[in-house]
């Protein structure tokens, strides 16, 4: 808990140094920044907000897919509090699985055991990472152009971003194939735990660790035998890897950008979701910013570049981050109240 407090604390000073480098360096006012804001067309800032919201709703909707279908009777609406915490806490954390556990949390709080937790996270975030390697080698193909014109250490950073996907792809694969590697890692636990010289626990350990091995096997068999379901769950991740750069589309447009550079501005949005991604750092705070401001150079001013880098990066991220953040506090909330209830019952 500390360490989150901590990466949040973090975070929070990287984005202000972040805003502020932007503003210092555009020339920007808050109030032409605020003007810029005003000015810009409801129409398209409406669309980009449900964007934003997709982009909770779909892995969420991927994830209550996957449980249902391994047998839990997961809702829509715990679908959007575990993807908000999964959300949340990989934004104010170095990893991009850093909010794993916090989702994991609340899908054991619902009673959903530990070994259908980590298939669903583990089968998701392949489907994640695979919707963003689609994305990514779709735009190296068809907009080559847009990548070459990109500076050099972008183009380092895109690339590196690919390889590093795909990795860890192979990865998370290789872990849904092979529970071999998870059950040496098991014993690797169980040796240390006997040369601390707790036997007892141990012997435990061990015993739920052969049966969890056994039951992620039959998961892992149950999923892979449904093609439909992968298939879905790789939509629904590609949907919401789509919704989230679409936002950035409509925020262009809201500040009056010309249609015709929509898809162009998807391209280099692509493009910076690459090179950003695999960076340590929390929600990869000021690595994006400065990738959109050096992308979205390529067709706008210096001042268009900046504002709409703030506007984009702030309802994509920092708003989707809010929002996150008191679905899971109400999620909290709610589970407490329950766990009393029941108490109070038991009591009576």
């Amino acid at each position: 808990m500390k360490k989150k407090v901590l990466w949040a604390v973090i975070t929070t000073i990287l984005s202000v140094l972040t805003i502020y480098t932007l503003f210092y360096n555009s020339g920007l006012s808050l109030t032409e920044l605020w003007q810029d804001i005003k000015e810009a067309s409801p129409l398209w800032l409406v669309p980009a907000a449900l964007c934003m919201l997709g982009f909770i709703f779909f892995e969420g909707r991927s994830l209550v897919l996957i449980l249902r279908t391994l047998g839990y009777p997961a809702k829509k609406r715990r679908g959007f509090l575990y993807a908000s915490a999964d959300i949340y806490f990989s934004s104010i954390t170095p990893s991009a699985t850093g909010g794993q556990p916090a989702s994991a949390y609340f899908m054991h709080k619902d009673g959903v055991t530990a070994v259908e937790v980590t298939v669903s996270l583990i089968l998701n975030l392949t489907m994640y990472t695979l919707a963003i390697i689609t994305l990514g080698l779709i735009s190296l193909i068809f907009f080559p152009r847009i990548f070459i014109d990109f500076p050099l250490p972008c183009k380092i950073m895109i690339l590196i971003g690919i390889l590093a996907m795909g990795l860890l792809t192979a990865f998370f694969i290789i872990l849904l194939k092979k529970q071999s590697i998870l059950l040496k890692f098991g014993n690797l636990i169980i040796k240390i735990i006997h040369k601390l010289h707790f036997k007892n626990t141990a012997e435990r350990f061990k015993l739920k660790l052969d049966t969890m091995i056994e039951n992620y096997n039959e998961c892992v068999i149950t999923l892979a035998g449904k093609k439909r379901l992968l298939v879905k769950t790789y939509l629904l991740n590609l949907m919401q890897r789509t919704a989230q750069i679409l936002v950035t589309v409509f925020c262009y447009y809201a500040m009056h950008g010309n249609l015709a550079n929509g898809l162009k501005i998807f391209v280099i949005q692509t493009y910076i979701v690459m090179g950003s991604n695999f960076i340590p750092v929390p929600g990869a705070v000021g690595i994006s910013e400065f990738l959109m401001y050096l992308g979205y150079s390529m067709l706008l001013s210096e001042e268009g570049a900046y504002t709409l880098a703030i506007l984009s990066r702030g309802i994509s991220f920092y708003t989707c981050s809010i929002i996150s953040i008191f679905t899971v506090i109400l999620g909290y909330i709610m589970i407490r109240l329950r766990s009393n209830k029941r108490k109070k019952e038991g009591i009576k």
